[in-house]
């Protein structure tokens, strides 16, 4: 039985090997009887782990092609078990008229799924990737966390593990009420409270569904998040983009949409934009604002990376702005500490917070009152703001080299804007050159960004893209930035370098 595995296929070891031996016995190559090697032999001739096989093995026996025989070995048992999964008499048998009857159609719950994910890279360990907006793993305070888990498991309370309030825990709700106030926004009894949930997209799923009916539109920047936009297109939610420049979202634009009255909410993100790094300015935030007043619809701040400020200052928070109650504001601690706690909030006005919480109660009842107190005791110990001041530190170092490359070696017809935090920089290229035919040739020089098709409301490829230096150390920053540029020029000059099959 010959077997090989591509280690540079996408598909899992496993599963090759799963489809190989299936392969073999439906072609009659591997017949009823044929004793395969042991996990461990086969896990040397492949050079894999014995887990691999294993699983292979497990789900082979699990479909009754193979069997293993305590103390004599595995063995093949036949084709692969196309029954319903009962000796009981055959589908015609069993289901009479039933059977005939025609397929579930699901096309027409399909909808539009390419550049959803972040695109991977060609497995290449010297593979520079400035296509991860997320925090750096290597920085995530694991020996605090344990710590403070290991005390709270060592006296656990009871209502850790309870469902707890829809609202959330409330120590913590009570320290997010005060750090909203410390950013100007009135927390006074019937002025805005504060609402837990499970991360930025939880929050936002619970807020639109509350403010839109079906076929609505909402107002989103162009270029945008792509977490916005998979969202939205998931939701089936109609999108308007707004362009954006160097100042933010560009409200002249967004007060003619307006006037067509077909836009119901607006979203923004208006400190750190997500893709672009800008930073919207006062002038902006204020019209924004008396838009809103004047139509009457909600903005949606997002507001995910205001603690990750690397230089400039900082301008309020658009809720911190809003008197009438027009913002809903969403933070979330995905950025600044770990990805992987899900937790986030809503700050809203008082009127909207009974039906936002009755309606998280009647979506998920509640999330993980465990890990919202952990985060509290996180904070409360000081951890959260050792954690911020040596994270920031590090990431003004990387944004400082990215920033310092790019101005030292960005060819001719490039511009980028030079941020004030967040993660990424938004790369505009010159007109001639569109960012996915680029990223093939970046791969084949080793270097890796996200394409403007992933960040643009209808997925449209486009001449700019973005690179994120928050995964990237200060030595692959300085090392594969020169790498893009210089493949950017090489490109500018000879551009049928970016028809297929050229290199």
């Amino acid at each position: 039985m010959q077997l090989r595995i591509d280690k540079e296929s996408s598909v899992p070891a496993y599963q090759q090997i799963h489809e190989q031996i299936v392969k073999l016995v439906e072609d009659g190559l591997l017949e009823a009887g044929s004793r395969l090697p042991s996990v461990r032999t086969l896990s040397r001739q492949l050079g894999v782990s014995l887990a691999t096989v294993q699983t292979a093995y497990e789900e082979l026996e699990a479909i009754n092609i193979i069997e293993s025989r305590h103390g004599s070995g595995t063995f093949v048992t036949g084709a692969p078990r196309k029954a319903t999964g009962t000796n009981l008499g055959t589908r015609a048998e069993m289901f009479g008229e039933l059977d005939q009857l025609p397929e579930m159609r699901w096309e027409p719950y399909q909808f539009r799924t390419d550049f959803f994910l972040v695109p991977p890279p060609p497995r290449r360990e010297s593979m520079i990737r400035f296509s991860i907006g997320n925090p750096d793993p290597a920085l995530f305070p694991f020996n605090r966390i344990k710590q403070v888990t290991s005390n709270m498991l060592w006296s656990p309370q009871e209502h850790f593990f309870d469902l707890g309030h829809p609202q959330g825990f409330l120590p913590l709700v009570e320290h997010l009420e005060k750090e909203m106030a410390l950013a100007g926004v009135p927390m006074a009894e019937n002025e805005n409270d504060i609402i837990l949930t499970g991360g930025f997209q939880r929050g936002m799923s619970l807020i639109l569904r509350l403010l839109l009916n079906p076929g609505q539109k909402v107002a989103v920047e162009s270029p945008c998040y792509t977490g916005i936009l998979n969202f939205l297109l998931a939701e089936r939610i109609e999108i308007e983009p707004i362009p954006v420049d160097e100042h933010g979202m560009d409200t002249d634009y967004l007060a003619t949409v307006l006037n067509r009255d077909e836009v119901k909410a607006i979203i923004t993100i208006p400190t750190f934009h997500n893709p672009t790094g800008v930073t919207m300015s006062l002038e902006r935030r204020e019209h924004l604002i008396k838009l809103a007043a004047r139509h009457r619809i909600p903005i949606i701040e997002d507001d995910w990376g205001r603690p990750l400020r690397y230089g400039g200052e900082s301008p309020p928070l658009l809720k911190a702005m809003d008197p009438g109650g027009y913002v809903i504001h969403i933070g979330t601690y995905s950025k600044s500490l770990l990805p992987g706690l899900r937790i986030g909030w809503i700050t809203c006005p008082a009127g909207l917070s009974v039906p936002l919480v009755c309606a998280k109660l009647g979506s998920d009842n509640a999330d993980s009152y465990f890990l919202q107190a952990l985060l509290h005791e996180f904070i409360s110990k000081g951890y959260y703001n050792k954690h911020l001041r040596k994270t920031t530190r590090e990431y003004r170092r990387r944004w400082q080299a990215m920033t310092a490359a790019l101005e030292a070696n960005l060819p001719e017809g490039c511009s980028f804007l030079r941020p004030e935090g967040g993660f990424s920089i938004w790369l505009n290229l010159p007109p001639n050159i569109m960012s996915l035919p680029l990223l093939r040739l970046a791969h084949e020089a080793g270097v890796d960004f996200l394409p403007a098709s992933y960040c643009t409301p209808g997925k449209k490829d486009s001449n700019a893209l973005r690179l994120s230096f928050s995964r990237c150390s200060v030595e692959e920053i300085e090392r594969g930035i020169p790498i893009l540029c210089e493949l950017i020029a090489r490109v500018s000059r000879n551009p049928s370098l970016l028809e297929p099959g050229r290199s």
